[in-house]
């Protein structure tokens, strides 16, 4: 623009040197071209491209100035040379403003405000001159110029506002790319491996720096050099499903997520899509991990979900699973047993919890041998509880399948420290359909049956009858009258039956005896009720109360005999029970040594349960303590040594058998002699007659206690109470 307007000024000044002053043809061009010149530098040195986007308005500000100023001194130079020229040369300064009008604003395209500003200058200053003239041909001349000049300007106008899109798309594609070279960026500092995939050829055209050194780590499995991963066929990945290879070439596959195995390692692999701002699709990408120690996490963890941890057998909820699938799609009846270790809770209070749990895992072992032969399902429900899905409802078959499971588990186990555990088990069996056709029914059926096997004897089983439910039920009312007795005081009773001493005939003690009886169903026996109060926890609030009674009757009696008066396992090991005997001795005024408890070898099993502990506490406030049923337990002999026993009571079966059988006689003999040896005095239960008696006597026993002497009877105020439920029942 600035070449032209220089040569186009020297021309028409050199057309009027001649005519006008020098000022005008000389100094006039000379000003404008060092304008024109210093502008021309200025763009050769800032270039011809803007970096910074925000000073664009200022240069075209700056520029829609410079064009004004320039066009108002050329036209302002034209004006004044215009007189000095005739038609000829003024049609000249005409043709030199339109010249000068039409090249500048093709120049300034790119400023759309410069090149109009610049045409209106020129337009105004020549129609001016043309009007000034009053020459014709110049008017004509001049409309021309202005048609021209006005076509320019339509076009500079379509063609600025033209670049003014080229522009925008230059600076959103250069925006575009600036985005995708940060995004590039990101995705290569990724923590998570990245690929994309050309969708016709399934070929890799990107990988970042996070998929190179994944591959290294299975660069072996993929027989592939990392830096020859872009180019290479995704075939690399020999084992791709199916699925994942027509997600790469079809987006309405897209997303798609899958694992894969690569070797040893397990590769989790997702694929999505890329589109452009258009909508069309450009191609998957793929991120990729390393997922083999999370899978196995996730593995393990299932497993932890479904297993017990100790005998590694199915637990109680992934079994009931099992067997709500097998009930749901039945091939033909199926059996659910349900087994219980016997004599396990004595293993583990006195062997501890270590040798318990080895015993477990034995158990399990047999137990699963045994299983996969007859292709049985087998959980642990917990504690020493496990139930077995037998697929056949054949009662011969179950019977002989329980039969060698009874066999099996009845054999010693061997511990690790070369010691030997017997213990047993119980089995109860519920058939599908034939006792419910759901896994509540059926678990809840086989439970009952089992607890009827363990009440028949233990190293039994029993097959659920629905009696058996009926007699459960009853139970459990039982259970709730006896709830409800206990917190009344309402049809207990306490009976006394004496306990004499052999040489003077005289009563030593008498042992209280609860007795029940209910309106509807009469007296309960103790055999009956005894066990529902233990198992329902009832015992503790029932011996309070039978050791309360016994007391504040023996309070009344005028030969001053002692009370003996019955602890239950459940009662000992809390350390509440010497509290307990403590405050009833204080409220009822009895002295400690008028009271003796009596204890079965089982309550004294579990020595770290503070069993033991209990009892001294007793002895050290002055209660005698005797031990019931000896000969009966387990390890007599050390529960002797553990505690420094009163008495030792001979149980009742050992004196009503020894009239018939010489080792009944023998161990009723050697415990009477041992008492002897320890001090401790031995009480004869269950004398019946004459004959037993002088058994026991020449035995060497000191006291004795039976039928022969007198049964249980209540105190005197409730004597007339029971004899009318007795006369009545």
């Amino acid at each position: 623009m600035y070449s032209i307007l220089i040569v186009a000024s020297w021309m028409l000044a050199a057309n009027f040197y001649p005519l006008a002053p020098v000022w005008l043809t000389l100094l006039m061009p000379m000003l404008l071209t060092a304008a024109f010149m210093v502008r021309l530098i200025y763009w050769l040195r800032s270039g011809t491209a803007i970096d910074d986007q925000n000073a664009i308005p200022g240069v075209l500000h700056r520029i829609n100035w410079v064009a004004a100023i320039l066009a108002a001194g050329i036209l302002a130079w034209a004006a004044a040379l215009f007189p000095y020229g005739g038609p000829f040369l003024q049609g000249h300064v005409t043709f030199f403003l339109a010249l000068s009008a039409i090249s500048t604003m093709f120049c300034l395209i790119q400023a759309r405000a410069a090149a109009m500003t610049v045409a209106l200058v020129a337009v105004t200053g020549a129609l001016i001159l043309i009007i000034w003239s009053g020459n014709a041909t110049i008017m004509a001349m001049g409309l021309n110029i202005v048609l021209a000049v006005a076509a320019a300007m339509f076009l500079v106008t379509i063609q600025g506002r033209n670049f003014e899109r080229m522009v925008a798309a230059q600076i959103r594609a250069r925006q575009r790319e600036e985005d995708q070279r940060r995004l590039l960026r990101m995705v290569d500092d990724m923590p998570i491996a990245v690929l994309t995939v050309d969708p016709e050829k399934l070929v890799v055209t990107y990988a970042n720096e996070t998929s190179i050194r994944t591959m290294r780590q299975i660069q072996d499995q993929l027989a592939l050099e990392q830096e020859a991963l872009v180019g290479t066929s995704i075939d690399v990945f020999e084992h791709l499903p199916h699925g994942a290879r027509a997600a790469l070439s079809d987006p309405a596959g897209l997303p798609y997520h899958t694992r894969m195995a690569v070797g040893p390692e397990v590769i989790d692999l997702q694929i999505t899509g890329v589109w452009a701002e258009d909508g069309a699709y450009i191609g998957p990408m793929l991120s990729w991990a390393i997922v083999t120690k999370e899978v196995e996490a996730e593995q393990h963890i299932r497993w932890l979900a479904h297993h017990d941890t100790l005998t590694r057998l199915q637990n109680r909820a992934r079994f009931r699973e099992q067997l709500d699938e097998v009930l749901e799609t039945p091939a033909g009846p199926i059996s659910l047993l349900f087994v219980d270790l016997d004599g396990f809770k004595l293993v583990n209070d006195t062997m501890g919890h270590v040798v318990g749990d080895e015993v477990l895992t034995s158990v399990a072992a047999r137990l699963h041998e045994i299983c996969t032969e007859q292709q049985a399902a087998i959980g642990r429900l917990g504690g020493d509880e496990f139930a077995i899905i037998l697929p056949s409802g054949d009662e011969e078959r179950v019977n002989q399948f329980c039969l060698r499971l009874i066999s099996s588990l009845s054999l010693p186990f061997r511990l690790e420290d070369q010691r030997s555990v017997e213990i047993g088990a119980s089995i109860g069996i519920a058939t599908a359909p034939r006792h419910g056709k759901r896994s509540k029914e059926l678990l809840s059926r086989a439970d009952i049956a089992l607890s009827v096997a363990k009440i028949a004897g233990k190293g039994t089983f029993r097959r659920f009858e629905p009696e058996m439910e009926r007699q459960v039920q009853e139970r459990v009312a039982l259970e709730a009258e006896l709830r409800e007795a206990i917190r009344n005081r309402r049809g207990l009773y306490v009976f006394y039956q004496p306990i004499l001493d052999i040489a003077s005939g005289r009563v030593t003690a008498r042992e209280a005896l609860v007795r029940w009886h209910l309106p509807q169903r009469g007296w309960i026996s103790p055999s009956y009720f005894i066990p529902i109060a233990e198992q329902s926890g009832l015992i503790r609030e029932l011996g309070l109360f039978v050791l309360e009674q016994a007391c504040s009757d023996a309070l009344q009696w005028a030969d001053g005999a002692r009370v003996a008066v019955n602890v239950s396992p459940g009662q000992l090991g809390q350390g509440t029970i010497a509290n307990a005997v403590l405050s009833i001795l204080l409220r009822t005024g009895l002295a400690a040594n008028r009271l003796e408890v009596e204890v079965t070898e089982t309550a004294l099993l579990n020595e770290e349960a503070s069993g033991i502990g209990d009892l001294r506490h007793l002895r050290a406030m002055g209660v005698r303590v005797a031990l019931d049923d000896f000969g009966t337990g387990y390890s007599s002999l050390a529960h002797l040594r553990a505690f420094p026993f009163d008495k030792i009571k001979i149980d009742g079966s050992f004196v009503r058998d020894a009239l018939t059988r010489p080792d009944c006689a023998a161990v009723v003999g050697a415990v009477a002699d041992l008492g002897r040896r320890l001090g401790v005095t031995t009480v004869a239960e269950g004398v019946e007659t004459e004959e037993h008696l002088k058994l026991v006597t020449r035995e060497g026993c000191v006291e004795v206690q039976g039928h022969y002497f007198g049964s249980p009877e209540p105190e005197g105020r409730d004597i007339g109470e029971v004899s009318r439920l007795t006369a009545s029942a």
